[in-house]
């Protein structure tokens, strides 16, 4: 059998330590450039965040919400929305326009500008169907809500003054495929189960009245 020249054995060489250095020398200083880049755009996005107001402990809707219900939560400046942590001072005190669970971060939506509830008062959220009528509604504006029953019976009109109107929800609300939004409304207790069939039965229509109407019934005793 043919012995190999001299100059395969040379080819067929691997290449020693010393000449393979320079190449792991390169590859090092590749790897700590690029970790320098990484951590500077992290320290870069570090410092585009804000705190902003966080529910620390469940506030029941219409309570009022005191300090220790609240924390904060480091989040995007860009985040919309949200209430700063510098004006938490603002929303204590207030109620709130519905029930809030810890880890919800805050929204102004859900904050009342009136605090507490009046005697023999109880609020709901009712979903209503989304509309420029809807959206120009403001907290304290009076309503009619007119309540028809599944089974065709009377409709019934109902006095109540609005707390909040939610932000628009594209159909995800019982499989409507609509755009919805939830308005919270303070009502009379006494028409606390004729306005909670409504809702129920999605029946529920509100109207803006002006003034202290007396077509509209303010309790719903018998």
């Amino acid at each position: 059998m043919a012995r190999p020249s001299a100059n395969q054995a040379t080819a067929s060489r691997l290449p020693s330590t010393r000449e393979s250095r320079p190449a792991l020398i390169g590859l090092a200083v590749l790897l700590i450039f690029g970790g320098a880049l990484a951590s500077a755009w992290l320290a870069i996005q570090s410092g585009n965040r804000s705190y902003f107001v966080q529910v620390d402990q469940e506030v029941a809707q219409g309570a009022t919400i005191s300090k220790d219900d609240l924390t904060r939560v480091s989040l995007p400046e860009g985040f919309k929305g949200g209430v700063p942590s510098s004006d938490s001072d603002s929303i204590v005190g207030k109620s709130a326009a519905a029930r809030l669970l810890p880890g919800t971060v805050l929204m102004r939506s859900m904050v009342s500008d009136k605090s507490g509830l009046s005697e023999n008062q109880t609020r709901l959220t009712v979903t209503v169907d989304a509309s420029p009528f809807i959206s120009g509604l403001q907290s304290g504006d009076q309503l009619a809500l007119d309540i028809g029953t599944s089974d065709g019976g009377k409709r019934q009109t109902v006095r109540a003054e609005l707390i909040s109107v939610g932000d628009e929800q594209g159909g995800a609300i019982a499989g409507s495929g609509g755009d919805e939004v939830a308005i919270v409304v303070s009502i009379d207790l006494s028409c606390l189960s004729v306005v909670s069939q409504g809702i129920e039965d999605r029946s529920i229509t509100p109207a803006l009245i002006g003034g202290e109407s007396t077509l509209v019934k303010q309790t719903c005793e018998a």
